[in-house]
């Protein structure tokens, strides 16, 4: 029952239009290395960069500061809340980096605390209510304890009163508007829109947390999105990782996306970062390359453009 619960969360949040969330969910998945002797699940640091330099060829940067479901997969895959927490937190600050938020970096923080606390706790009991489940993402807001310089710990505890002051509001049910870069006020309006009253949300990284948090509540997941056998068979490997059956081992190699220029309509080869791949179509054009190519994973145009 379990684990069509957790198949049900990762495949829902993928029913979106956004390519390049998915792309980084997928990402995620890809990246997640199950520890039996530690009984947890953290990403291959080695890995995840290799894939963002391919990612950075085929595919643009969320327009959007909502990018919380990229932890989804590593959240579903532990099972235990604070090893889970632990490796949110060091996940979240790559993709800060890796995103050019530094200035929302504090809120990124707490919101992957709470974000990783509320899936968790309706995993193992769906039948919270509201104001019980903001009273426990609260908690933890409260108790997170960080290392940080004495500048940027006073500006963390500053951000920490304001998302207290936040959730204390939606206790209240004092709600705001969805507001682009309000990472921890949007989260916070998904879940009010879930258990009190249903807006529309403005745009797909809010939309994609919003399918996944429902699908552990009661919705099926809708098995008619791009690419289904594929994200199927993602989610299922999720539900393995939580057990520790994969014993997958580490990326010790590197790659170069640009490796791939060398190959010709028809080639196929086994890429490090795609696996088996055969190329669909290369045409030249506006001084840019682009390179159709199709995986197991899907299809994917890099573009090079001409130094």
């Amino acid at each position: 029952m379990r684990d069509d619960l957790i198949k049900n969360c990762y495949i829902s949040s993928f029913d979106i239009e956004d390519s390049s969330l998915k792309h980084l969910m997928i990402i995620g998945t890809k990246c997640l290395i199950d520890n039996k002797l530690q009984r947890n699940v953290y990403v291959d640091n080695n890995r995840l960069k290799d894939e963002l330099i391919y990612f950075n060829f085929y595919e643009s940067k969320p327009q959007y500061s909502d990018v919380l479901n990229v932890l989804l997969p590593l959240i579903l895959s532990n099972t235990n809340i604070q090893k889970s927490e632990e490796e949110v937190l060091a996940l979240i600050q790559k993709y800060v980096r890796y995103l050019k938020k530094e200035q929302y970096l504090f809120d990124y923080i707490l919101a992957s605390v709470l974000y990783n606390s509320l899936i968790h706790n309706l995993i193992d009991n769906k039948d919270m209510e509201y104001e019980e489940i903001l009273q426990s993402i609260k908690e933890k807001v409260i108790g997170l304890q960080i290392e940080l310089d004495k500048t940027s710990m006073i500006k963390f505890q500053m951000a920490r009163i304001k998302a207290i002051q936040v959730i204390d509001n939606y206790i209240d049910l004092k709600i705001c508007d969805y507001e682009e870069n309000e990472i921890i006020t949007n989260l916070l309006n998904v879940i009010y829109d879930i258990y009190m009253e249903d807006r529309e949300v403005i745009n797909d990284g809010l939309l994609s947390i919003k399918k996944s948090i429902l699908s552990i509540l009661s919705a099926d997941a809708n098995l008619n999105i791009d690419n289904i056998d594929f994200i199927s068979s993602m989610a299922m490997y999720i539900t393995k990782l939580r057990k520790y059956s994969i014993n997958k081992s580490s990326y010790n190699t590197s790659s170069d996306p640009r490796s791939l220029i060398n190959l010709n309509k028809g080639d196929t080869i086994v890429d490090p970062i795609l696996n088996k791949i055969q190329v669909i179509s290369k045409d030249f054009c506006d001084n840019v390359l682009r390179i159709s190519i199709k995986s197991k994973s899907g299809q994917y145009t890099f573009s090079f453009k001409r130094v």
